[in-house]
């Protein structure tokens, strides 16, 4: 997820590379991810890699080409030390609070921004690098970044949450999103 419209680099390294809208890894529901498997230990080093190299404050395993149940996210309210959580097989067990609408941004869908609604507060279980379970009970700013990585590794994007209305008004910017996709699979050579 996407937090400021500062403009971000696109790097051609393609370890680095963030799969844009109109990749069709971006709607497949991820498998679950054995923590200690190092496939898993390896996808997590390259989302964190990918995320500090962004403007970004989470990134999904699609969001690299990957199809496991793994993401990572910073937490912007969060003091040093204590901001960074990575989940994998992560669940949310309940919603609570009111519905709030609140701008969001993706790292798949460069410069696009629009507000989404969303329940104010989740409660999710998840497993660390380790295998440790976690329960975090998220409100706020934390649980929509929660909420929209997740939505990530069922193949959902956060366009597909706005009501129709709002998504056909935004059919442009959409259009153009896609036409960035295959720019930048020629680009790449593929």
């Amino acid at each position: 997820m996407a937090l400021s419209r500062r403009k971000r680099s696109a790097p051609l390294d393609p370890d680095r590379h963030i799969r844009r809208y109109g990749n069709r890894c971006l709607r497949v529901r991820c498998r679950p991810a054995e923590p200690r498997d190092p496939e898993t230990g390896k996808l997590v080093r390259r989302l964190w890699r990918v995320l500090e190299a962004d403007t970004g404050v989470g990134l999904a395993a699609p969001q690299v080409g990957s199809d496991l149940r793994v993401l990572v996210l910073r937490d912007p309210e969060a003091e040093a030390g204590r901001d960074k959580h990575t989940m994998i097989n992560p669940e949310i067990q309940e919603f609570f609070g009111p519905r709030v609408s609140y701008e969001e941004g993706c790292l798949s869908f460069p410069g696009l921004f629009t507000d989404v609604e969303r329940p104010a507060g989740v409660v999710v279980r998840y497993l660390d690098e380790t295998g440790h379970p976690h329960r975090l009970r998220a409100q706020s700013l934390l649980a929509r970044i929660v909420q929209h990585e997740l939505d990530h590794l069922d193949g959902i994007l956060f366009v597909d949450r706005l009501p129709f209305y709002r998504r056909a008004l935004l059919g442009p910017q959409l259009l153009m999103q896609r036409l960035g996709h295959v720019f930048w699979t020629l680009r790449r050579g593929k």
